[in-house]
């Protein structure tokens, strides 16, 4: 009886071995911080309202573009876009169609316009003063640039886009001008946010 006993003893140690042998060892969870993170390009900061509108203008063909007009009457840039002098903001609800209450809710402003027609085009670039929505005030110019009562001849469409940094440009006028304006927007800043982008009835 004691053999029996010493042979099955003898046998449980054995196959515990094997078990502890057969068993498989997990490899270690690898560490997060050890891992290859992806690298994202920061977002090019813009510098000013006028900085926009010049890199669009720059994008044009000398065959594309046309006579243009920048800033106001009391300091206007010929051929290409100029910085609005906001001690004039009381013509800005004429030249660019921002509703006078929205006036205090910027504090930089550039424009280009056609020199001949600002029907057949007319871009502005705002930047707001902080705690402005960008969005809201898109909606704003939006809806004060389709609600204008247009007068020597009407333009075809009108477009409001955001960039970071808490600027927004308005753009309408005739198809022939806005198709290769919205064109060189886009390759110029291919991350602008496009919020209308609408034809004028």
């Amino acid at each position: 009886m004691k053999k029996f006993f010493a042979l099955l003893l003898v046998l449980t140690m054995g196959l515990s071995i094997f078990a502890a042998c057969g068993k498989k060892t997990e490899a270690p969870a690898a560490d997060p911080t050890t891992e290859a993170t992806e690298t994202t390009e920061p977002e090019a900061v813009i510098g000013s309202s006028l900085e926009i509108l010049e890199n669009i203008w720059a994008k044009y063909g000398d065959d594309e573009k046309f006579f243009v007009m920048g800033g106001n009457m009391e300091s206007a840039v010929t051929d290409g876009p100029g910085n609005y002098d906001l001690q004039y903001s009381e013509n800005l609800p004429f030249n660019l169609l921002i509703p006078e209450a929205e006036i205090t809710n910027v504090d930089q402003v550039a424009s280009m316009i056609h020199g001949m027609n600002a029907n057949t085009f007319t871009s502005g670039v705002f930047h707001l003063v902080d705690g402005v929505s960008a969005e809201t005030f898109a909606a704003t110019m939006n809806q004060a640039i389709a609600g204008n009562m247009w007068m020597c001849g009407f333009p075809e469409r009108q477009v409001v886009v955001s960039f970071p940094g808490n600027y927004v440009l308005i753009a309408f006028g005739v198809n022939d001008a806005m198709t290769p304006f919205f064109t060189h927007l886009q390759e110029a800043y291919p991350e602008a946010n496009v919020l209308f982008d609408e034809p004028i009835a």
